[in-house]
């Protein structure tokens, strides 16, 4: 059809509406990174970050779409989901960014100082012959590509419960359908419709557990399903049945489980809800948390905080609105056999 025909607006039109679930736009400075025929790794890296999601969460996350937008100042990024951004940085594309944790490695050195954009650590934009007196002085050295990718895996671990849609979930149950065939048939639609899953596994993803274990996950559900309808008490159930591989993923060097845990007053006060007593008591408890976290981070351990179990739900709300990066584990998540340090 003509272009200015019905029918090649119409299309033209068309063309417009859909919306891409995980895009990355990327100002003028950045196109040679995305470029291959110019040695750009940005691609590769995404390829390889997509491999090590589906392991380390259990899914494959969706096609990460790439464009330039000439709009976003030279060294500019930003990354959005369903078309909304959820986050943007700035690289130097011919420099490497030093990472000082303690801001000060890098004062001898020439270059701009930032906040690296991913976990907001001090950092220097420096020239590429100063990388070995960085290393020297105990900073990390990356090049811009790996800072966009960093950002970029770090995005999708945090929004992973947004990526996670029917079609992904249709794959993981076709794939554990495979090995699995009985619960599979038992579970889906008997007792529970794929939507009902759905939720159940977005629910582990938000807080950072990982669905790779589907026989369990589904085992789990096969045994409470005919008990009880409510995705957010099933999830309880099969955190439960993962104990070991939640465990696991916070035991660090010693092999030990670092964590804090609640004063049997401050449970009693989530357990009502807040209500009765002091009524700034909710806000003093959630300070406390917030830097008994930036403490364990700053000492190079996960933040993990180990309730009861019939409040863990409501004080793992507060921490992903309040404190984020803390882990809440029930009593019931703790494999036995890992040595427990409070």
């Amino acid at each position: 059809p003509r272009s200015d025909s019905p029918a090649a607006q119409k299309a033209e039109i068309e063309s417009l509406l859909p919306i891409e679930l995980l895009s990355l736009e990327v100002g003028l400075d950045l196109l040679p990174l995305v470029d291959a025929s110019r040695g750009g790794e940005l691609l590769h890296r995404i390829a390889s970050l997509r491999k090590q999601v589906a392991l380390d969460l259990g899914f494959i996350v969706p096609p990460v779409h790439v464009r330039d937008d000439l709009r976003l100042r030279p060294g500019g990024y930003r990354v959005l989901i369903s078309g909304v951004k959820v986050a943007q940085g700035e690289v130097r594309a011919a420099r490497m960014l030093a990472i000082d944790p303690g801001g000060n490695a890098t004062r001898n050195l020439d270059g701009e100082r930032v906040r690296e954009p991913t976990f907001g650590l001090p950092a220097k934009w420096i020239l590429s012959t100063d990388r070995a007196r960085a290393e020297a002085a105990g900073c990390t050295v990356v090049d811009p590509a790996t800072v966009v990718a960093t950002h970029l895996t770090e995005l999708v671990r945090r929004h992973a419960h947004e990526l996670l849609g029917r079609r992904e979930a249709q794959d993981l149950v076709d794939l554990a359908a495979k090995q699995n065939a009985k619960v599979v048939e038992e579970l889906i639609p008997h007792l529970m419709t794929l939507g009902d899953l759905i939720k159940v596994l977005r629910h582990l993803l938000h807080e950072g557990v990982s669905i790779r274990d589907i026989r369990s996950i589904l085992e789990a559900l096969a045994d409470q399903a005919g008990a009880t309808k409510d995705p957010a008490e099933l999830t309880e159930h099969v955190r439960q049945r993962l104990a070991r591989q939640i465990t696991a993923s916070h035991v660090g060097d010693a092999g030990e489980l670092r964590a804090m845990v609640l004063d049997p007053r401050a449970e009693e006060l989530f357990r009502s809800g807040g209500r009765g007593g002091d009524p700034q008591a909710l806000t003093r408890i959630t300070g406390s948390l917030e830097q008994a976290a930036r403490t364990a981070t700053d000492r190079d351990e996960d933040p993990v905080l180990v309730v009861a179990p019939d409040v863990r739900r409501t004080v793992a709300a507060v921490a992903l609105r309040h404190v984020p990066g803390l882990t809440v584990l029930s009593f019931r998540e703790v494999d036995p056999g890992v040595p427990f340090v409070a």
